[in-house]
């Protein structure tokens, strides 16, 4: 299957745009929608990097990373969030390579995407 990447996001318009770059560089995307869901998916489809929106329902991104780790799955993670004083909260986790601030810009996905795959 090669290289997946998952995105964690609870709006459309976020996922369809990243999962457009991520599938132009020629990697597999999964999709969740909530960050329950995203953990559920991990256990059956181990990705090589996620995307993942701090505010989700359920269980927010800071949880959804937390249980993951606890798991034993030090996924790399790039956060996102609309709001910039939440990056103080990304030394707590291993998997989390770095912070995005949304609106983000195309060009700065596709390096990550490279980056970390």
């Amino acid at each position: 299957m090669g290289k997946s990447v998952l995105i964690v996001d609870d709006q459309p318009g976020i996922r369809m745009l990243l999962e457009e770059v991520i599938k132009n560089e020629g990697f597999h995307v999964l999709q969740a929608t909530t960050g329950q869901e995203a953990i559920d998916m991990v256990k059956h489809n181990l990705p090589d990097v996620m995307f993942v929106d701090l505010k989700l329902p359920i269980k927010d991104g800071y949880t959804v990373i937390r249980e993951l780790e606890e798991e034993g799955h030090f996924i790399p993670t790039i956060l996102m969030s609309g709001l910039a004083e939440e990056e103080i909260g990304k030394q707590n986790f291993s998997s989390v390579e770095t912070m995005i601030s949304k609106p983000f810009n195309i060009q700065d996905i596709r390096e990550l995407v490279i980056q970390y795959l």
